[in-house]
């Protein structure tokens, strides 16, 4: 029987999981435009507030609290390898064709520092500049009240 070639390199495909703050509006934009984008990996996008809800398992978290994952993004690699804040946004970057080059620049001497501050400036305003969502606005999807 002759095997679908779509779901071996399905398989073969990395798998990367997004932390991120789902009560964010600045966070939850960001993510709806990652999923636009046309990846080659497997991205999973899961709010740091629904990781006790979820069923799947992030590798390397152990060591770390919701309050510290709360205060950047964390993309996790299958191997446990964590890159957070800007390094999270270029290891996604690396996996989408026609944005790789903006990964690049990320080795360039001086804008690592200068995307990481940023990124930190950013992080610490998002609330103040961007709002706060409902707690029930997780991926996007508010809760509504029931009919009765």
């Amino acid at each position: 029987m002759a095997r679908n070639p779509r779901s071996r390199n399905e398989n073969k495909r990395e798998k990367l999981i997004v932390l991120y703050d789902g009560n964010c509006n600045l966070c939850l934009g960001t993510v709806r435009k990652l999923k636009e984008l046309q990846s080659t990996a497997d991205l999973r996008f899961i709010p740091v507030q629904s990781l006790e809800e979820t069923y799947e398992t992030v590798p390397g978290l152990a060591s770390f609290d919701q309050a510290m994952l709360l205060t950047k993004m964390h993309v996790v690699e299958a191997d446990g390898t964590l890159h957070a804040g800007a390094a999270g946004v270029v290891r996604i970057l690396r996996t989408v064709k026609g944005l790789r080059w903006l990964a690049w620049l990320y080795r360039v001497p001086g804008l690592r520092i200068a995307g990481d501050g940023l990124y930190r400036v950013i992080a610490a305003k998002r609330y103040d500049w961007f709002g706060r969502a409902d707690d029930g606005c997780h991926e996007g999807a508010c809760t509504l009240p029931k009919k009765e």
